[in-house]
C-alpha cells in the first residue's frame, strides 16, 4: 500500500471515530505534559538546592554541640556538652587543612528600629565571618579585629532587614538600631542570600562583634556552632579529620570515648537533596519507557505466572 493510501485510511479512521480519536490525542498531551512538568520540577529544584547551598559555601563544615542524653532524655541545649570560644581558638591555631574558623554566639533576640519591634537571630561572631560565610557587603563595612576586642556596639544586617523596617539599606548606615533594649550602631549591609530550604534564613539575622556579645549581651561562651571553612574540597576530609583531633583533645575525650560533638559537611546535605531531586528524573524516565515495554516485562515478570499477563486491546 502506498504511503498516500495509507494516509488517507488514517484520515478517514479518524472522521469516522471523531470523540474516540479526540480522547486519545487529549491522553496523549495530558501524558506528555505531566512527564515535562515533572523533569521541570525535579530539575528546578536541584538546581535552586545547588545554588544555595554552593552560595553558602562548598568547603564549609559546620561543628555542633553533640545530643546528649540523661535517663533516656535528650538534653537541652544549654545544658549539653558545649562547643566555646577556646575550642574555635584552639581551631583556628592547630587545626591543618583550614583556612579560616569563624565562631556563631547564636540566640533568637528582640530588635528595636523606628518604633518598630521584631524577633530576629543575632549572631555574635568575628570580623572574617563574611570572607569565610562568601558575603559580600551592599553597605557600610564589617567591624574589625580591634573594635570586637573593644565590645563595641556596632551591627551588621542582614539583607532581610531593612526590609522588615520598610527602610533602605544605605540609608540605614550610621542610625541606631536597638537589641535587646542596648543600641547599637549600624555600620553594614550584608548581601543576600537566600533561604536553604529547613536550615533558616541567614537573610533574617544581624552580626555583632563577639566578644560584645559575650559580655554585654548573651552573657556566655558556649557557641551554637563553629563554622570552618576547609583549604579546598579535596581536602575537606582532612580538615574533618583535623578538627575531630583538636576537639577532642580539648574536651578531654579518651581512646575510644564518643565525641560530644558534630561535625556537618555542606557537600554531604548537597549530596542528600540532589538525590531527592533526582527521584523526579527516575520517575519520568520509568514513565516515559513504560508504555512501551509495559506488556513485555509484565510477560517477562509473569513467567510461571500466567495469571498476571494481559493485554490491552486498542479500539477499533
Amino acid at each position: 500500500m502506498l504511503l498516500g493510501e495509507i494516509i488517507q485510511v488514517a484520515l478517514q479512521a479518524i472522521r469516522a471515530n471523531k470523540l474516540r480519536s479526540f480522547l486519545t490525542m487529549l491522553g496523549i498531551i495530558i501524558g506528555v505534559g505531566a512527564v515535562i512538568t515533572r523533569v521541570a520540577l525535579g530539575s528546578g529544584a536541584q538546581k535552586a538546592v545547588q545554588a544555595r547551598l554552593q552560595a553558602l559555601g562548598p568547603t564549609l563544615l559546620s561543628i555542633y554541640p553533640g545530643q546528649s542524653f540523661r535517663g533516656g532524655i535528650a538534653i537541652m541545649f544549654d545544658q549539653r556538652v558545649s562547643v566555646t570560644v577556646d575550642d574555635a581558638n584552639a581551631l583556628a591555631r592547630d587545626a591543618r587543612y583550614v583556612k579560616g574558623v569563624t565562631p556563631e554566639l547564636t540566640r533568637n533576640l528582640q530588635i528595636k528600629f523606628g518604633g518598630q519591634n521584631g524577633n530576629v537571630s543575632i549572631v555574635a561572631t568575628t570580623p572574617n565571618y563574611a570572607t569565610v560565610k562568601n558575603y559580600t557587603l551592599t553597605a557600610g563595612r564589617m567591624f574589625s579585629a580591634g573594635e570586637d576586642e573593644g565590645r563595641r556596639r556596632f551591627a551588621v544586617l542582614g539583607s532581610a532587614i531593612p526590609d522588615m523596617f520598610n527602610r533602605n539599606p544605605a540609608a540605614m548606615i550610621g542610625q541606631e538600631i536597638q537589641i535587646r533594649g542596648i543600641p547599637f550602631e549600624i555600620i553594614g549591609v550584608l548581601s543576600a542570600k537566600g533561604s536553604a530550604g529547613g536550615f533558616g534564613n541567614p537573610d533574617e539575622q544581624i552580626l555583632i562583634p563577639l566578644q560584645t556579645g559575650r559580655y554585654r549581651i548573651m552573657g556566655t561562651d558556649r557557641l551554637r556552632s563553629i563554622t570552618v571553612d576547609a583549604a579546598s574540597v579535596p581536602q575537606m576530609t582532612l580538615a574533618m579529620i583535623e578538627i575531630e583531633r583538636v576537639l577532642r583533645r580539648e574536651h578531654k575525650i579518651r581512646p575510644g570515648g564518643e565525641n560530644d560533638f558534630q561535625i556537618r559537611n555542606q557537600s554531604d546535605i548537597l549530596a542528600t537533596f540532589q538525590d531527592t531531586a533526582k527521584t523526579f528524573t527516575y520517575h519520568e524516565h520509568h514513565a516515559r519507557v513504560g508504555h512501551g515495554t509495559h506488556t513485555r516485562d509484565r510477560r517477562a515478570q509473569g513467567a510461571g505466572r500466567d495469571a498476571l499477563q494481559y493485554s490491552v486491546p486498542i479500539p477499533r
